[in-house]
């Protein structure tokens, strides 16, 4: 009886030590399925940051590409423009070969037109001229400046043929240098005028020089320079003029 006992009290022990590592082992495993699924949801998360990241970096990538295409493009462009500029600097070299000597003709005629001419604002206009002979050979000063420049000043000479003018300067009559007022009839005529109106004449364009007529000009004189200075208004008026050629 006591050895049935003992067997019997025994089985009841060893389930439960069986049940116990069953429910054990369940735990672990429980345990380890928690962890991995906390594994899983990390890695998960990573995934999709290195998706996301990888998203972001193809959309940059895709930007910077296009940027890239654009900048070869405007480089390309670029590239065209500097050729087609140094073409037109060398065949700018080529122009200023044939303009440049013609730009020195020009000059070299208004010179030589002011000094045929009648002798008014002389020292002005032979100024201008060789301020222009300078500015040819300067280097700093392109082509297109120098040739508006001379343009220029051949539009103000061909203004003096249609415009009266007066203006004050010096004369030497009689030996004696005398204040006096200039009278200019566009280019047919060119007359002065002593203040007090005692000396008066014009410039003859055969002999090339002043012909002095005293006092007898005066009241002519002076309607003229009453009208070019804008004291009176326009009104006939009788001066000896050189004939215009036929």
């Amino acid at each position: 009886m006591k050895k049935l006992l003992i067997i019997f009290i025994s089985l009841p022990l060893i389930s439960q030590e069986i049940v116990d590592e069953t429910i054990n082992t369940q735990v672990d495993a429980s345990n380890e399925s928690a962890e991995l699924q906390i594994k899983i949801d990390e890695l998960d998360i990573e995934s999709k940051k290195i998706y996301f990241d990888y998203k972001d970096t193809l959309n940059e990538y895709k930007s910077l590409k296009n940027y890239d295409d654009q900048l070869s493009q405007i480089i390309d462009a670029q590239v065209e423009e500097i050729a087609s500029i140094n073409e037109q600097i060398d065949s700018l070299d080529d122009v200023n070969i044939d303009i440049l000597p013609l730009l020195k003709r020009m000059v070299d005629a208004l010179g030589k037109f002011i000094s045929i001419d009648l002798p008014f604002l002389l020292d002005e206009r032979v100024a201008r001229v060789k301020d222009l002979d300078d500015l040819i050979i300067r280097a700093d000063v392109t082509t297109a400046e120098k040739f508006r420049k001379i343009f220029e000043a051949y539009q103000l000479e061909a203004e003096f043929g249609k415009t009266i003018e007066s203006y004050q300067g010096y004369l030497m009559i009689d030996g004696s240098e005398k204040a006096v007022d200039y009278f200019r009839l566009g280019r047919l005529g060119l007359f002065y005028r002593t203040p007090d109106g005692n000396d008066t004449g014009f410039w003859s364009v055969n002999i090339k020089d002043w012909i002095h007529e005293g006092s007898s000009l005066d009241s002519s004189l002076k309607s003229a320079l009453d009208i070019a200075n804008r004291q009176s208004p326009p009104n006939f008026i009788t001066l000896p003029i050189k004939p215009i050629k036929q």
